[in-house]
């Protein structure tokens, strides 16, 4: 039996078997990100419905936070007011992944919390 060249058959798998880790991990990575720009999403647009909440800009909460989501891809999913608080619900799907966050604003730390 001739082994010449095997060494080279195993190189190339262990060569593959790294490239393929290293794409999961940049997959992986991905997603991560994603859910850290939606994240960063939901919290501009609680911020900005709290604003118009409390009258420092124009507009209704929940409209004002729909209106932001949608300029970043996303999608509000629910907003509602609890006393001076705002909670809102934000999706988007990334890679055939729906990730969902949510938010709150308000004045001071919630007895709900």
């Amino acid at each position: 039996m001739n082994e010449s060249g095997s060494g080279s058959i195993l190189s190339l798998g262990i060569i593959f078997c790294l490239l393929g880790v290293l794409c999961l991990g940049v997959g992986v990575q991905v997603e991560n990100l994603a859910l850290a720009r939606l994240q960063a999403t939901a919290d501009t647009a609680v911020i900005a419905a709290a604003d118009a909440f409390r009258g420092l800009s124009v507009g209704f909460p929940c409209e004002t936070a729909d209106q932001i989501v949608k300029e970043f891809g996303a999608t509000l999913e629910e907003c509602h007011k609890v006393g001076s608080d705002i909670y809102i619900g934000v999706s988007q799907q990334v890679l055939g992944i729906v990730h969902r966050v949510k938010a709150r604003a308000g004045s001071g730390i919630s007895p709900l919390r």
